[in-house]
């Protein structure tokens, strides 16, 4: 009897059937007929334990929602069909990309720096009698909650990316766009209360108009700074190396 089945409902899908119901108390067939082909609708009426009204009808609503036609009228009534407007929801959304208003607590030019334009960064100090620069910012949780997301054995750390884009800024900023070179040190961990003051010291160029950076921070109650990333910052870009041979 089963290879019969399987053989009456292989010709039903040949012949282009492609909605099946099973109209039982528990569907038992309706997985068999599920492994005759890809892409068709099986769907039973009702279920052990399960054979009300509102069976009935969510098991109509999953065909109709697969594309089989559902004539609602015999069964819920010609009122009961019409269109409803569907209930007003406010849009909601949630900014996620770093914001610069939470380095600033004042108008820095009015103490003398710069506004460093970088969202982590608050000011920009160019030093006296040289070319030196050097740029600053306070780091926490509470002004860039979406750091604590990168968590290492359960202490937030600074992402290493972080690190370098904050080195190619000061490039910029000081004219030297290239980082040619960055090697990190140390890990910059982020307390859970407080936060950490973060500088980025950029030297004079030398001969080559090359420029030193690196990365120093300090926690709120200490007086000690940390070097945290040192590299090279560069005037101009290099050529591209010439790859010999083919990938």
């Amino acid at each position: 009897e089963r290879v019969r089945f399987a053989e009456v409902v292989e010709s039903l899908v040949r012949a282009g059937h492609r909605a099946f119901v099973e109209v039982s108390a528990h569907p038992v067939l309706a997985m068999a007929v599920e492994q005759a082909g890809e892409g068709l609708t099986v769907s039973g009426t009702l279920r052990r334990d399960d054979g009300g009204r509102g069976r009935w009808l969510r098991s109509l609503a999953g065909v109709h929602v697969a594309g089989v036609p559902v004539d609602w009228t015999t069964q819920l009534g010609a009122e009961s069909t019409s269109p409803v407007s569907l209930p007003t929801y406010a849009f909601q959304r949630e900014r996620y990309w770093p914001s610069a208003a939470g380095a600033k607590s004042g108008d820095v030019r009015a103490l003398g720096q710069g506004e460093s334009g970088h969202p982590l960064l608050g000011a920009v100090v160019a030093l006296a009698g040289g070319d030196e620069a050097v740029l600053t910012g306070r780091l926490s949780l509470s002004a860039y909650p979406w750091l604590a997301d990168h968590a290492v054995l359960g202490s937030v750390l600074l992402p290493g990316a972080a690190m370098v884009d904050l080195a190619v800024y000061a490039g910029d900023r000081t004219g030297s766009p290239v980082l040619e070179d960055l090697t990190l040190l140390a890990p910059l961990v982020l307390p859970e209360q407080g936060g950490v003051q973060v500088q980025l010291r950029v030297a004079e160029p030398d001969d080559h108009g090359r420029r030193g950076v690196g990365v120093f921070s300090r926690a709120d109650d200490e007086d000690e700074w940390v070097q945290h990333a040192g590299g090279v910052l560069g005037g101009r870009a290099t050529a591209a190396p010439v790859w010999a041979g083919v990938w």
